[in-house]
């Protein structure tokens, strides 16, 4: 869209203006129960793929380089007894939970975005400052969840396709509003709020696969504090950063569309169509891999019975998830080939599967060689179809519309409450994980949500 759409588009209403009234104003009262389960269900997730990835190395390198620049007992860490300031337990928090590639993510057909791995850990960093309500809690996450989604979708494929990583750019300005609706911040501050996390989004797609991907959400998290607390001391940005003629939608993306961002505000609920991962890899693997269990399902053979394996798929998924030969579980993670051979091999995909040890297996190696993939311009972000041979040469063909996770095949609240349980029962204890299980759930009913945090850390 050139200079002139831009200004067309939001000559009526500055759009900026609009998200920030929008935020001030939202309260639990508007929020329909379908929405308001939803960010209960996101939280559920959060603090599970949270937990599971405060132990992964990066993140305890991480801990450590907080240890030496924020020594200090303010804020929670999620998993682990160490506390630190309020932004960098942001920065730990948002890293942790976006780490395995395992969180929550919303995906229509204009972005990709991991809506709660920014957003939960500006609510759990403010929450240790000053007392914050569960029911303050919900509005802070869905204004900022409804926030970054409409940043995104107004960002468009362009803004994904240039090489920017969604989950970091529109993450800051989502991370900023929840900031600023814990601030309780007037609408000019909150303007402000959004114009600082405008100015510092960031998140490059060249670093998929290796330690700096989780750094984006995190990042996203820390600035969102830091714009909260810059706005309510007066620091000032523009009314138009997110629209205007050199603010984030025309300077990020070749094609806009800047009337997404107000659009439906208070009609429609982008948080209600969120997603959440069976399987810890990027969400482009996961149609192949249903399709593949399934087929395994139905007909019951091996990976050895496989002579090869015609994966077809959306453009995204043949790119962003291209990589033939990875050699850690980061980059496993971005392997299409990978996702598919040990579905072929193992029959699922969980944390194992992605284990350095694993990746670089012969076996391993020599299944991925089985599979090819090609673009299909018929197949969606959420569909595949795949033609599995036989060395006895019969083919079998299956195909996937809306692989597991996804709006029109969600996974159930048990579903969730299982992933949760999984991972936190074995770090907290029964009891302790199961009671914080239960507050998600009632979330709105807490009145101190520092206290459900400080039993996620494992210390309560």
């Amino acid at each position: 869209m050139g200079t002139r759409a831009l200004d067309e588009a939001v000559t009526s209403r500055r759009a900026t203006e609009a998200i920030a009234e929008f935020i001030v104003a939202l309260d639990l009262s508007a929020i329909p129960d379908d929405v308001l389960h939803e960010a209960k269900r996101s939280l559920v997730d959060h603090l599970a793929v949270t937990l599971a990835g405060a132990g992964e190395p990066a993140s305890r390198r991480l801990r450590r380089v907080a240890q030496r620049l924020a020594p200090t007992t303010q804020a929670t860490i999620v998993g682990s007894a160490e506390r630190t300031s309020a932004p960098f337990a942001a920065l730990l928090n948002g890293y942790s939970a976006h780490v395995l590639d395992f969180d929550d993510t919303y995906n229509p057909g204009r972005t990709t975005i991991h809506g709660s791995a920014s957003v939960w850990p500006v609510i759990f960093a403010l929450s240790d400052l000053s007392r914050l309500s569960g029911r303050r809690a919900v509005e802070s996450f869905v204004a900022g969840f409804e926030t970054q989604a409409r940043v995104a979708s107004a960002a468009g494929p362009a803004h994904y396709e240039i090489g920017w990583h969604v989950t970091g750019t529109a993450g800051h300005v989502g991370a900023a509003a929840a900031a600023a609706k814990v601030l309780e911040l007037p609408a000019d501050a909150t303007v402000h709020a959004l114009g600082c996390a405008a100015t510092q989004a960031a998140g490059l797609k060249e670093l998929y696969g290796s330690d700096c991907k989780a750094l984006h959400p995190g990042k996203a998290a820390m600035d969102g504090v830091l714009s909260g607390f810059l706005a309510d001391e007066g620091f000032t940005a523009v009314a138009t950063s997110l629209e205007g003629r050199q603010g984030l939608l025309s300077v990020m993306s070749t094609d806009p569309e800047p009337k997404l961002l107000v659009d439906g505000l208070n009609a429609t609920w982008h948080l209600a169509d969120n997603g959440y991962k069976p399987y810890p890899s990027g969400s482009l693997t996961h149609p192949t891999v249903d399709a593949l269990l399934a087929l395994q399902e139905r007909f019951d053979f091996s990976a050895r019975e496989v002579a090869g394996v015609d994966v077809r798929v959306h453009t995204y998924a043949a790119t962003v998830t291209g990589n033939r030969s990875p050699t850690t579980g980061n980059q496993a993670k971005f392997s299409l080939v990978h996702c598919a051979a040990m579905a072929l091999l193992r029959r699922r995909l969980t944390l194992a599967e992605f284990e350095d040890a694993v990746v670089n297996d012969a076996d391993v190696a020599r299944t991925r060689d089985k599979v090819s993939v090609a673009v299909d311009p018929s197949q969606g972000k959420r569909s595949a179809a795949v033609t599995v041979t036989l060395q006895d040469g019969r083919r079998l063909d299956g195909s996937v519309l809306d692989n597991r996770g996804t709006p029109a095949n969600p996974l159930r609240d048990v579903d969730l409450e299982q992933k949760f349980l999984a991972v936190a029962v074995p770090k907290l204890g029964e009891g302790a994980a199961r009671s914080l299980m239960e507050q998600c759930w009632r979330l709105e009913q807490v009145d101190d949500l520092a206290a459900v945090v400080a039993v996620s850390a494992g210390v309560a």
